[in-house]
């Protein structure tokens, strides 16, 4: 590998970059057969055909009579009529002669020579044998009557590869004829959060502070459509840091923290030892700039297929963990190396040491990719939406997001050479920019619908800036409270936007506004900023990632 880069890479480049790093992996992997009960939320690795035609016979699309040429029409008599007509579920029915009728359901398949279906409501059956169409409602030829393949006929393309299995593709698929479904392997990721300093329970004591990363990340992958196979706690020692790298089966491996340059930064010098390809080295961007991208080995043959979505083509996926179960024992704030943290899945190799004396491995296998995260928290989304979603979108299947232009409702400061990521909230057709928007800070992101790219230089009040989606946004919803009076309860996503937002959501934000007044503006931000850094994240103190624009954290 060689050594870091002088010039960071521009963001939209970046992006770009991530996003073309796995073609060849994406392109090669076999897709995974799941039943529709385990599909949803998945992603279709080949476009679904019908199997069938849909409706897959004529069918009567209302209770009533199905009739034959025009009437009146001559009714069964007793001795004929077989219970309650034709039902939904019965086979073909006996050929309808010309002017007769029949009852019939809906759903249930229309007869040979039925020529259009009287709805209950519109027909009369006096008693004497015959019925009778309503005036007001004529007899048209055909109607309410679903043909077959009135929907689509067999072979006919319904959805195209990439497409996320929803509750109603997974209602058309099984229409279509479908027991199981073609569906793209989820990536695996194990997450390395690195830090001395770091817990895991309480309140921060001498010098220590909470782990935010690793509760967030996670989930925050998981939610991108990866599936986490841990989170490991490491201390800051290079050894540790090498091993956990090395050894990981992961197709994806997130580092949290050590990715500039200072004592205890030890993501480059690993990747040193390990031989990988460094994709890119820092990103023009604020907050996250040190963040990176790198290719990494293959796995060797003996450690390929541990995963339990490694199946040969057309294979079922074995069960797996439900997110959010309980795993195994929580590290110790101390603990260290590479049998710190939660025990390794079965699917996660055997812990044997690396291959050779610097780690490298066999060429066999598709390459591997970390994703190196700053540490300090915002900072480490802006590497979440950079790096590991372009990354994971490939590797997933999925399309790239819509753009998601919105006119900012106050002026954004910018800086002078850099792309800034400032979290939003959308109130009526504007995106707001929240106050609490600086490397170290969540409160801004835990209420933003998004991430508002501000160009170098800044924008100016009601220019259109692209917003970046978060996983969840487009679904959230919050309980609505009246902690503002002034809250303003129909905001919603700009026209031309990605997705809808929730009003419910502007509570929240209403609260971002008032814990600003109190807290008065310029002292308010440097204090709140500071304070935040000690609790949510790794120590800024030193941290190349601290650097700011200026005193404040941006507009209120």
């Amino acid at each position: 590998m060689t050594e870091p880069h002088h010039s960071p890479t521009p963001w939209p480049d970046a992006r770009a970059i991530a996003a073309r790093a796995a073609v060849k992996e994406a392109a090669h992997t076999a897709p995974v057969m799941r039943p529709l009960s385990e599909a949803l939320g998945q992603v279709l690795a080949a476009p679904l055909a019908a199997l069938t035609d849909l409706p897959p016979f004529d069918t009567s699309a209302m209770d009533g009579w199905a009739l034959s040429g025009p009437g009146p029409w001559r009714l069964p008599t007793a001795e004929e009529d077989q219970g309650h007509g034709i039902l939904a579920g019965h086979g073909e029915a006996a050929p309808l002669p010309d002017g007769h009728a029949v009852r019939i359901a809906t759903g249930a398949r229309v007869p040979p020579g039925a020529t259009a279906v009287l709805r209950s409501e519109y027909g009369t059956d006096a008693g004497d044998g015959w019925l009778h169409a309503s005036p007001a409602h004529p007899v048209v030829l055909g109607q309410d009557i679903r043909t077959r393949g009135q929907e689509c006929r067999s072979g006919d393309q319904l959805l195209p590869a990439g497409t996320l299995v929803t509750p109603a593709v997974l209602g058309l698929a099984a229409a279509a004829g479908y027991d199981e479904l073609p569906t793209v392997r989820r990536p695996r990721v194990e997450v390395l959060v690195l830090g001395d300093e770091l817990l895991t329970e309480g309140l921060p004591y001498d010098g220590r502070i909470r782990d935010a990363l690793g509760p967030m990340v996670g989930p925050w992958l998981r939610a991108l459509g990866a599936e986490l196979s841990g989170t490991r706690r490491l201390a800051d020692e290079a050894d540790a840091v090498y091993a956990a790298v090395a050894e990981s089966s992961a197709d994806v491996v997130v580092t949290t923290g050590g990715t500039a340059a200072g004592p205890l930064d030890h993501v480059h010098p690993t990747l040193r030892r390990l031989g990988a390809e460094l994709l890119v080295d820092g990103v023009a961007v604020r907050p996250g700039h040190p963040m990176l991208l790198a290719r990494l080995a293959p796995v060797g043959p003996e450690r390929e297929g541990s995963g339990p979505e490694d199946a040969a083509p057309g294979s079922r996926e074995p069960g797996s963990p439900e997110p959010g179960s309980p795993g195994p024992r929580k590290p110790e704030p101390g603990d260290s190396g590479p049998g710190s943290g939660p025990a390794r899945p079965e699917s996660s190799g055997n812990a044997e040491g690396p291959r050779g004396a610097e780690g490298r491995r066999s060429p066999s296998g598709p390459a591997r990719h970390l994703v190196g995260l700053p540490g300090n928290p915002l900072a480490a989304v802006s590497g979440l939406l950079t790096l590991a979603e372009p990354l994971l979108r490939t590797l997933t299947g999925r399309p790239a997001p819509a753009p998601g232009p919105a006119p900012l409702a106050e002026a954004v400061q910018g800086h002078p050479r850099d792309t800034r990521l400032v979290p939003v909230a959308f109130r009526q057709d504007m995106a707001v920019p929240l106050r609490f928007n600086g490397p170290a800070m969540l409160r801004g992101i835990a209420v933003a619908d998004g991430l508002a790219v501000i160009p170098p230089g800044g924008a100016k009040r009601g220019a259109e800036v692209e917003v970046l989606d978060l996983p969840w946004s487009a679904s959230a919803t919050g309980q609505a409270t009246d902690t503002d009076p002034a809250a303003d309860r129909s905001a919603d996503r700009p026209a031309g936007g990605a997705a809808d937002r929730s009003a419910d959501r502007s509570a929240d934000r209403a609260a971002d506004r008032a814990a600003d007044r109190q807290g008065g503006r310029a002292t308010g931000r440097v204090t709140d900023r500071r304070a935040t850094g000690r609790v949510t994240g790794r120590q800024t103190a030193g941290r190349e990632d601290d650097e700011d624009i200026s005193p404040q954290e941006g507009p209120a």
